[in-house]
């Protein structure tokens, strides 16, 4: 059985495909440019690009199931042209990375992120191919972008202070990834992954700088300040509609995203990992 990872080289993808390729799975990997890869030994990597189907079905030739992955505003598009190549090359299951927020809030008052990921979820359940889907909540690895400022002079800048949020480490979801791409009985569900804890942004600088050792402090900053910052790693488009998200989060007071869900429990068999957990196992990227 040859399982496809889409995003191989990512946060999730990455982990995901490395899980698979330890327990010895066949598994290939899909990337823009394989000669920037850098994965395990012994893993098949294949070039494509879910932007244009053309290139996907010898990525999908021979496969049996997909990890399924793209980010930002392209989401709704490249999930739908994976998945309908895969219906055509014979692939049976597709796991999909989704978000926390599709089933908790009501379609017409989706803002432009959830409604790509409800558009891509839709491609995938109506298709007739088995599926399971995974909303995680946002991931403790933001964190990481405090590096530079818990180094330096210690002030960690945020525009959202004081929303819960119950973060979930990504190794947890590739975790239930795996699970659901290689044990039976996941098809047909869809899983809300939290962590155990609902922590503002305040509090996690608070517990990131007693893991560290050192007195770090909040600033919070203006939500344009945050866009010009996404707009520059992610671009336009996609920096617009997480802070449209953002903005909405703030101005409805809705609070889905400091609730606490049983399902990584419930597949993994053991508690999903503390915020003070990820600190602890990311120290050396604070150093």
């Amino acid at each position: 059985m040859t399982i496809l990872v889409t995003g191989a080289t990512g946060n999730v993808g990455g982990k995901v495909l490395a899980r698979l390729h330890a327990a010895g799975h066949s598994v290939r990997a899909l990337t823009r440019d394989p000669a920037r890869a850098h994965l395990p030994a012994g893993v098949e990597v294949v070039g494509a690009d879910m932007g244009l189907p053309d290139t996907l079905p010898d990525a999908l030739d021979g496969v049996h199931k997909v990890f399924l992955m793209s980010l930002g505003h392209n989401k709704r598009t490249h999930d739908a042209n994976l998945v309908a190549v895969a219906r055509k090359t014979g692939v049976e299951h597709i796991v999909q990375l989704s978000t926390l927020g599709v089933a908790e809030v009501e379609e017409e008052n989706d803002t432009p992120l959830g409604l790509w990921h409800r558009q891509a979820e839709k491609a995938l359940t109506e298709s007739g191919l088995a599926w399971t889907i995974l909303r995680p909540n946002g991931f403790m690895t933001h964190a990481l972008g405090w590096a530079e400022a818990a180094r330096g002079d210690g002030v960690v800048r945020s525009p959202v202070a004081d929303l819960p949020e119950a973060l979930v480490d990504p190794e947890d979801i590739a975790d239930v990834a795996v699970r659901a791409l290689t044990e039976p009985g996941h098809e047909g569900r869809t899983y809300a992954l939290t962590g155990p804890e609902a922590l503002t942004a305040r509090q996690q600088v608070e517990v990131l700088g007693a893991v560290l050792g050192r007195g770090l402090r909040f600033e919070q900053i203006s939500i344009e300040e945050h866009r010009a910052v996404m707009a520059g790693l992610y671009g336009e488009a996609t920096a617009n509609g997480v802070v449209a998200a953002l903005r909405k989060a703030l101005e409805s007071g809705d609070d889905f995203r400091g609730r606490l869900f049983p399902d990584a429990r419930r597949v993994l068999g053991r508690p999903a990992r503390s915020f003070r957990d990820w600190a602890e196992a990311h120290k050396g990227d604070f150093a």
